[in-house]
């Protein structure tokens, strides 16, 4: 089954990008906050086609919810203009996959960073590598220091607040100190390290089990450099894993002290993509 044809169930909206309203905030249509988490999370991601992924303050006023802090960096990082059009696509886990149709009415690519494509076919010789690497780590640990290095960030948020695209017209006073904070529900998660057989994720089978999940045949992973692509694999005693994970070892440089935390995003219990964030080790 292709991605398109998993995502076809996802609930969506569109908006009209308006620059003297959603410059620096942009509502939910009403009729959308049926799909929404309640509580509302305090935060959402943004995931544009071009690979990258942006963190938003999401907030509620009125029965409405608008993208707040940190939708004018995502709207000025995709050079949106005024009355183009916008599609959001909800993954039911705090993220939306945000796509930009200009003027002309066809899709374009904005923003776009650096995608690596990974396929079975590689598997072999990551597999004939990983002892390599896994030395080389080891050589790194002694004679390069990479303590300026922090992967798994996410990337600043404006904090301005402007004018919300809204039929009720609300004011920054209201957007700033009508919230309290809300607790954001957890998604499925684990920790690993740095692994010799690194070509793989092994997703824990305590947590498959306590969460009742299923998987996807690709997923995403996605960590503070952009999006790579995994295809399932499975261990001879059934366990679940993912293809490609040495890509994101070398990427983010890991070693043997670092901590992974792995999030599952999913829909209905069938995940579609590990949000990584690496913890460095002392030492």
């Amino acid at each position: 089954m292709s991605e398109s044809e998993e995502d076809v169930d996802l609930p969506r909206f569109f908006k009209v990008f308006l620059s003297e309203t959603a410059s620096e905030s942009m509502a939910i249509p009403m009729s959308f906050i049926e799909h929404l988490e309640d509580p509302l999370p305090q935060t959402a991601k943004l995931q544009g086609i071009g690979g990258g992924v942006w963190t938003v303050s999401f907030k509620k006023i009125r029965d409405c919810a608008y993208f707040t802090s940190g939708w004018s960096k995502f709207a000025e990082d995709h050079e949106l203009k005024h009355g183009e059009f916008l599609t959001f696509v909800y993954d039911g886990s705090h993220t939306f996959e945000v796509s930009v149709f200009g003027r002309s009415g066809c899709k374009e690519i904005r923003a776009e960073v650096e995608t690596v494509e990974l396929s079975d076919a590689n598997s072999d010789k990551e597999e004939e590598d990983s002892s390599v690497v896994a030395d080389s780590n080891e050589e790194e640990e002694e004679g390069d220091d990479d303590s300026s290095f922090i992967a798994g960030e996410d990337d600043e948020v404006s904090q301005s607040l402007s004018h919300v695209d809204s039929d009720d017209t609300v004011s920054n006073a209201e957007v700033v100190a009508g919230f309290s904070n809300l607790e954001v529900e957890s998604n499925p998660c684990f920790t690993t390290t740095l692994k010799n057989r690194i070509y793989e994720l092994l997703i824990p089978a305590n947590v498959v089990k306590e969460h009742g999940l299923t998987f996807c045949d690709r997923i995403k992973y996605i960590d503070g450099e952009g999006i790579m692509h995994g295809a399932k694999g499975k261990w001879s005693d059934d366990r679940i894993c993912f293809k490609g994970w040495d890509r994101i070892c070398r990427r983010n440089r890991l070693k043997e002290r670092d901590t992974v935390h792995c999030e599952m995003l999913h829909i209905r219990n069938k995940v579609h993509t590990i949000k990584i964030t690496v913890t460095r080790g002392r030492g």
